[in-house]
């Protein structure tokens, strides 16, 4: 890792485009939907992964993980209307440093913004370069928007987040006081975590449950080019999207390789007595959903999803019915985080199926990296 901190220079918007798509003949050759790109990302930024809006609207955070391939610049930023990023909350927390890895953020995936607008971290603790994961490095962090004060910080235990653990996306039961994390997993670990948030206390559920699992022999079509698991490379693994329903009731996930909806309820979820036969009989299979990276839900009970083989934002209404809302094959390479606010979904588009560990080494990735605003 180049570890060092440096002065974290803001990026300003070249321009902030909005545009209506225009449908042609075929999926793959036309566009759909209303979309705004509300950042062009360039280096020395990272593409970002983790997305959360404020209850207002009125502020975008942003996270950049450290995992796929290192970085000197801030792991946490806030996008700000003119369009530039700053280090959120301060350097000191998202900058690279050699302060105990429990006091800064190294690595984030999932980022949520919860009722009360606190905004929560899964911070993987791995870099790529730097074997294992250090003391206190994996943990979830929870900040303050208003004051840019840390709140809470959990580190997770090492009998749960172990090197084959992987810290994905998360969602925040505030009803319950729990978190409820997608472990996506690597080699064959791929679980639900769920955090107590007053005693940080832990369990890990589902573990290489049929619910949590990658399907053997799963294909997908990256960029119209099939890929299949265990056979290509290209970025796999467990459960991997997860989210709250609007009313707090149902907890829903995906999974990276997979084409599987479960859910079940936070009342049994969040329960730590609750034991793992309970569990699996109440995990409810609710049909296929397009493979995919995020997803979110509105409070409509509409389910959104980065649908990554059809380059497009997908969304599921309660009857079961689905609908593509945005789709752009130049753009919308792998939609990556997802979250809701006020009638918008608001996403970042990543190309880590183009990063060069899945090409031979050879880094295919073109920035800038968009950040986009969907009206749905």
């Amino acid at each position: 890792m180049k570890a060092f901190a440096i002065a974290l220079p803001t990026l300003t918007l070249c321009w902030v485009l909005q545009f209506t798509l225009i449908s042609t003949q075929t999926l793959h050759e036309r566009t759909v939907g209303t979309s705004t790109i509300i950042a062009r990302i360039s280096p020395p930024w990272p593409d970002p992964s983790g997305i959360a809006v404020s209850r207002n609207g009125h502020r975008v955070f942003l996270g950049f993980p450290r995992d796929p391939y290192n970085h000197a610049t801030c792991a946490l930023a806030e996008l700000l209307p003119n369009g530039d990023i700053i280090p959120f909350p301060d350097k000191a927390l998202s900058a690279p440093s050699k302060k105990p890895y429990a006091e800064w953020i190294v690595s984030p995936n999932g980022i949520y913004m919860d009722r009360d607008d606190v905004l929560w971290i899964a911070d993987d603790g791995k870099r790529e370069g730097f074997p294992g994961v250090p003391p206190g490095a994996a943990k979830v962090v929870g900040i303050d928007i208003a004051t840019g004060i840390v709140v809470r910080t959990i580190v997770i235990p090492p009998d749960i987040m172990t090197n084959d653990t992987r810290l994905n996306d998360l969602c925040v039961d505030t009803a319950h006081g729990v978190i409820y994390i997608a472990n996506s997993g690597f080699e064959n670990r791929s679980s639900l975590i769920v955090l107590n948030v007053a005693s940080g206390r832990g369990r890990e559920v589902l573990l290489n449950h049929w619910t949590t699992k990658p399907d053997p022999g799963f294909l997908v079509f990256l960029e119209g080019v099939p890929k299949v698991l265990g056979v290509d490379k290209f970025p796999s693994g467990g459960v991997d999207g997860i989210t709250l329903s609007a009313d707090g009731r149902t907890v829903y996930w995906t999974i990276n390789s997979a084409r599987r909806l479960y859910s079940i309820p936070t009342r049994l979820l969040s329960n730590f007595t609750a034991s793992e036969r309970d569990l699996e009989r109440a995990a409810i299979f609710e049909g296929e959903h397009p493979p995919c990276d995020g997803i979110t839900t509105d409070e409509s009970g509409n389910i959104y999803f980065g649908a990554v083989e059809h380059e497009s934002i997908v969304k599921r209404s309660p009857n079961g019915r689905y609908e593509v809302v945005a789709h752009d094959a130049a753009n919308f390479v792998w939609p990556d985080g997802l979250a809701y606010r006020d009638g918008y979904v608001y996403a970042t588009m990543g190309q880590w199926n183009r990063l060069g560990v899945f090409n031979a080494g050879v880094d295919l990735r073109k920035p800038p990296y968009l950040v986009v605003k969907i009206k749905v």
